[in-house]
Formats: structure tokens, sequence, C-alpha cells
């Protein structure tokens, strides 16, 4: 643990001294595949809401049917030339076929966990680049009722599954959970773009209704994006993630491909992403028994 710790430590501390030494004209967030571009001007369009909604159907278990829809909704503040204020809220709906053909589906809503988070930002020539720092409020809760629990739990891990595990503090109740987010990005006058993206933290659960083994579990979420400005108006492009927390046996590793079309420019746009999980435990995505996610998605700037 000291030796992880250790090396976090002195990549967090090169990345810092990296932006720092390179000062550059900031934007009001790198261009995620569902997120908006500020331009070069500090101050035009300061506020950005986006939405998405998140769908999966289908059996995991012989005849138990599932369905989750998942809305998510994220709020952006420019607070200064260099300082963005992210604000993310998830809930979870989820209706479940039992294993008893005589009983009746069971039902459940479930509030996810705020995250707030803090980024200093830059841009220099054709990079864009954030590091930060956010926490996750312990806000998702299952019941002490071990059938209702179930249900409950299933709308928190069917809401990450369909999004191949990524941002899983968002959907562990009775956590809270502190992150570190970094990313690099690098558009190229020619259209195509490409990003890399790593958010370190540590998910600590509260209350033993967690389904994690462990009291705190380390988390690391990689990813990397590409696309392509086809028009003025239309991009396409696939994102690649990994999300490891190595002490959680039943999700301790979920690699997972996700192409995406993205419409509309700086002002607004719309989206249209399909998550394919590739591996165990939600993989591959289309076989039997397996999760994959459609999400459906946009925003506006202001």
């Amino acid at each position: 643990m000291m030796a992880v710790l250790r090396a976090w430590g002195v990549a967090g501390f090169l990345v810092a001294a990296g932006v720092w030494l390179t000062p550059g004209q900031a934007r009001a967030f790198p261009d995620e595949p569902y997120s908006l571009d500020e331009g070069r001007k500090a101050h035009t369009q300061r506020f950005h809401i986006l939405g998405e909604v998140a769908l999966f159907a289908g059996k995991l278990e012989g005849n138990q049917r599932s369905i989750v829809i998942s809305p998510l909704v994220e709020m952006r503040l420019q607070l200064a030339y260099t300082v963005l204020l992210q604000v993310m809220w998830g809930m979870s709906y989820v209706n479940v076929d039992l294993a008893d053909e005589d009983a009746e589906p069971q039902n459940a809503f479930r509030s996810g966990n705020p995250y707030v988070a803090f980024h200093y930002q830059g841009k220099k020539n054709q990079f864009s680049y954030r590091i930060g720092a956010g926490v996750a409020i312990p806000v998702a809760t299952v019941t002490d009722d071990l059938n209702e629990r179930f249900v409950q739990q299933s709308a928190y891990s069917l809401a990450a599954a369909v999004r191949g595990n990524t941002n899983y503090w968002l959907w562990d109740a009775h956590a809270v959970s502190i992150i570190i987010p970094i990313a690099l990005e690098r558009r190229k006058p020619s259209g195509f773009l490409w990003g890399a993206y790593l958010d370190t933290g540590a998910m600590i659960k509260i209350d033993n209704k967690n389904n994690r083994t462990s009291k705190t579990d380390f988390i690391m979420q990689m990813a990397a994006m590409m696309g392509y400005q086809a028009t003025d108006w239309l991009r396409v492009g696939s994102r690649f993630s990994l999300v490891l927390i190595p002490k959680f046996k039943q999700n301790n590793t979920q690699l997972a491909v996700e192409p995406y079309l993205r419409f509309g420019n700086e002002n607004g746009f719309g989206t249209v992403l399909l998550n394919i999980n590739l591996d165990n435990p939600w993989g591959f995505s289309f076989d039997n028994g397996q999760v994959w996610g459609l999400r459906i998605g946009g925003g506006a700037a202001f």
C-alpha cells in the first residue's frame, strides 16, 4: 500500500509540475465526447448543463429479466479563468423479475451519490489539460430488508454496469469517495481529437450494508478517447475504459469500449453512445446474462 501511495504521490507531483510550467488559455472543460467546448475566450459561456439517460433491458440469470433506466445530470461553472466547479448527480430505476415465476416483479428507484469537484484547467496550443479533486457525498443507501436490498443494490450495480463501471463512486451505497481526476486532450486542425483520462482515489464505506468486502477500496479509472470532427456539427469516435478496484472481487476489473456520435456545436449538442463491456463481470455485453448500455444525452452552454 505504501508503494502504491508513494507512486501515486510522485505521479501527481509530476503532473502538477507540468501543468504549472505550461500556462495557457483556459477552457471550460476538455472535449470529452459528451462535453462542451468553451472556446478560446475566458468568460463568454461560463455555465454548462449536461444530462443523459442510460438504458438496459435483458435477462441476467436464467429467466430473471432486468430493466434499468438511469438518468445523470451534470453542471459545470467556470469560477475563474483557470478554475472550474463540476457537480454530477445520478439516479436509477430498476425493474427485476425474481427467480420465482409466481412472484411479482420488484421495482426500486434510488438516488446516487452527488459528486462535487474543482478543476484547475488550461490550454496550450493544441493541448487541453485539467487536474482536480472531488468528493462523492454519501447519499446512496439501501434498506435493512434483505429482499428489498437485493433490488435496490441491483439499481446501483446496473447503473454502473451500463457505463462500464466508470464513475463507480456515484453508485457506491453507504460510502464516501475522494477522487483525483486528471485529463489531457489534443485537438488537431485536421479534425482529429484524442484524450487520456485518469481518475484515482479511495472509496470508504460507512455502513456494512455496502456490498464491498473492504472498508476502503482504491479505485483507478483509465480511459482513452479518439474522435474525428467529420463536419461542423458531427463528431464520431470511440472511448476505451478500464476500471480497477483491486480488492473488490466481484468488480475488480472492467474493460469496455464505447462508440459515440455527437451532434451540435459549442452552444448545444446531442449525443448517442453505446457501452459494450468486453470482459467479466458484465461482458461480453451481448452474451446471455451480460450487460450493455445505451446512453442518450445532450447539453447546452450559457
